[in-house]
């Protein structure tokens, strides 16, 4: 299975900054990877899918020496991907984030004081062996991430990236995501926040191979 910079760009790192909220097209933002510009879209849109790019690297080197995620790893990693970016990186949230779901309710994200225990907790089981791994392990991972939503910022591209490697890692399996992913992906999230996973674990098959 292919596991390499180049094909994770075109699977996952374009469609995983896309659906932030950027003004790129998917065309331009192959444009700005390749190294050209791309004129009518803020700085910080560019820098922001170089940094990502930058940063999967730095952390694919990483993962090749040992293949275990730590909490030193994901801070540094957050830190690289808001490298040039005003604000406190590579470190946990200090303030409450939460988000609103279709019907308007407001969903709350663990409390600052929870993050470090919670993803202690977390890196062990994404870091176990004792449990055999499978598809629906993967997506509850996912879940979990984005439940804990760890930084101010930044938490669906790490969150992506990281349960990536966890799928090639543990499965030999290609997680893809791209900006037409967005809507099933909310979807998904929003389902599960109501404790039905099935969606989740839906989407993840389709986006596994």
């Amino acid at each position: 299975m292919s596991w390499n910079l180049k094909d994770l760009q075109e699977s996952l790192l374009i469609g995983s900054t896309l659906v932030e909220g950027s003004t790129l097209t998917e065309k331009e933002a192959r444009e700005i990877l390749a190294g050209r510009t791309v004129q009518g879209h803020p700085v910080s849109e560019a820098r922001e899918i170089l940094n990502y790019r930058a940063s999967v690297e730095w952390i694919m080197g990483e993962l090749e020496v040992a293949p275990y995620l730590s909490q030193d790893l994901v801070l540094a990693f957050h830190s690289r991907l808001f490298q040039g970016f005003q604000g406190e990186h590579g470190r946990w949230k200090s303030s409450r984030n939460f988000t609103f779901l279709s019907d308007g309710s407001r969903f709350d994200y663990e409390s600052p004081a929870k993050v470090e225990p919670l993803m202690r907790k977390w890196l062990d089981r994404f870091n176990q062996s004792k449990e055999a791994p499978n598809r629906e392990i993967g997506a509850d991972l996912y879940y979990e991430f984005q439940c804990i939503h760890p930084f101010e910022d930044g938490n669906g591209r790490i969150g992506r990236l990281l349960i990536a490697y966890w799928f090639h890692w543990k499965l030999k399996l290609n997680f893809t995501f791209h900006l037409n992913d967005k809507v099933e992906h909310l979807r998904a999230l929003e389902t599960a926040s109501r404790g039905d996973r099935s969606s989740l674990y839906g989407f993840f098959k389709k986006k596994l191979k």
